[in-house]
């Protein structure tokens, strides 16, 4: 299913649930918010809405490697003699070439979160830390397997917790927690939009549902 699919469902999570507490217009729209946001999380582990927009773009860390290996290479014809300077060339060429080959999205969001996770260490915030060790755990698995079992629903309900002791508004943990299951059952084989199903119970029992 799409990622604006699951942001629309995530956000009627939201209302639903400011419906039920009987929420303020203003809680009924952040209630909405974040469940169109929290509904896209499960799709952290793939290339998808959620991860393009929290993630460094590869191409300035491309940059950075492309800029350290032509300064190398200067350097080493300019300063270097021999054995040096031929090694400096070829470790050189490796800065401008190999990033390239090997920086990838997963890559990205694994370093993306390794940031968050030092911000939140460094400004003391409990649930930043929380929420960057999901998105490295979601950089290091495969699509469609942890996120999208009761596991990753675990995991999720010790984010959603620490994310509510710092912003304790009525209704939130329950959206949160109701838009991530939500993208889950969209994603379930009983809606014929979807090809494959969801493993709910992975990685115990690999079904799709």
């Amino acid at each position: 299913m799409k990622g604006s699919t699951h942001a629309a469902i995530g956000a009627v999570s939201g209302l639903g649930v400011s419906i039920w507490i009987n929420a303020t217009p203003l809680e009924t729209a952040i209630l909405a918010g974040v469940g169109s946001v929290a509904a896209l999380v499960p799709d952290l582990d793939v290339n998808g809405k959620l991860a393009n927009k929290i993630t460094v773009e590869k191409k300035w860390l491309i940059l950075f490697f492309s800029i350290a290996g032509l300064f190398l290479a200067l350097y080493s014809y300019f300063m270097l003699i021999g054995i040096k300077q031929m090694s400096g060339f070829l470790i050189s060429m490796g800065l401008l070439l190999l990033p390239r080959l090997f920086i990838k999205q997963r890559t990205m969001l694994f370093i993306t979160g390794a940031l968050v996770l030092y911000a939140g260490w460094y400004i003391k915030e409990t649930w930043v830390m929380y929420t960057a060790l999901f998105i490295i755990f979601a950089s290091l698995v495969s699509h469609r397997t942890w996120t999208h079992s009761i596991i990753g629903v675990a995991v999720f309900y010790f984010v959603a917790v620490e994310i509510v002791k710092e912003y304790p508004l009525p209704g939130l943990f329950m959206t949160l927690l109701i838009s991530y299951i939500s993208h889950l059952i969209a994603d379930m084989k009983m809606l014929p939009a979807n090809k494959k199903g969801t493993k709910w119970f992975y990685p115990l029992w690999k079904k799709e549902f």
